[in-house]
């Protein structure tokens, strides 16, 4: 425990393919939607989330927008990193006179490669996180509807996403998270 472990702040990620969701002390902080304008000349950030979206297939020629997330994994690692540093700004509005080093927990895919897994990593700690660690979506949501996932009981869980279906069986203490499927809430809708 080092002295200056009071600036270090706990937030908790869900990348979706269609939102993205930051809890930070046990409040959804920022539900904003998984998008980026970027300015087409110099890549800069020009605005994330609900105001990217508002530009969407609006905007003007030297402006474009991108969904860095397809199927749940990172498809622009430099879209994605600059959107998790906007996102992670809204949380303080107002900047702090000491910027936190952030402690992140991030929502990955069940089936997920470990190309992919390094770049959602990677990622995180461009955008400023001192400690990354990555949980599967279905034993996320499991854990946070409260399910002792060590108790010997079964128990189901179904986690569809914008883009993609996972889910988690737990029996007898031992859980498996199933891969991932193609079939996600886009295509149901269709």
């Amino acid at each position: 425990m080092g002295f200056f472990n009071f600036l270090t702040q706990e937030i908790a990620i869900d990348l979706g393919t269609a939102n993205t969701l930051i809890i930070h002390n046990d409040q959804v902080v920022v539900d904003e939607p998984s998008i980026v304008a970027i300015e087409r000349a110099s890549g800069k950030i020009v605005a994330v989330g609900k105001k990217a979206m508002m530009m969407h297939e609006k905007t003007h020629e030297y402006l474009r927008t991108i969904r860095p997330l397809k199927d749940g994994v990172i498809a622009d690692f430099n879209a994605a990193e600059g959107m998790i540093r906007e996102l992670i700004k809204m949380i303080y509005p107002k900047k702090p006179l000491f910027a936190p080093s952030w402690r992140m927990v991030i929502c990955i895919p069940s089936s997920i490669t470990e190309v992919e897994k390094r770049a959602v990593r990677d990622s995180a700690e461009q955008a400023g996180a001192k400690e990354v660690y990555l949980i599967h979506e279905p034993m996320a949501a499991a854990l946070g509807i409260g399910i002792d996932v060590e108790e010997p009981v079964g128990n189901m869980i179904i986690d569809i996403g914008g883009g993609t279906t996972g889910y988690f069986s737990d029996r007898a203490g031992r859980y498996r998270v199933r891969p991932k499927h193609p079939y996600r809430r886009r295509r149901i809708h269709r």
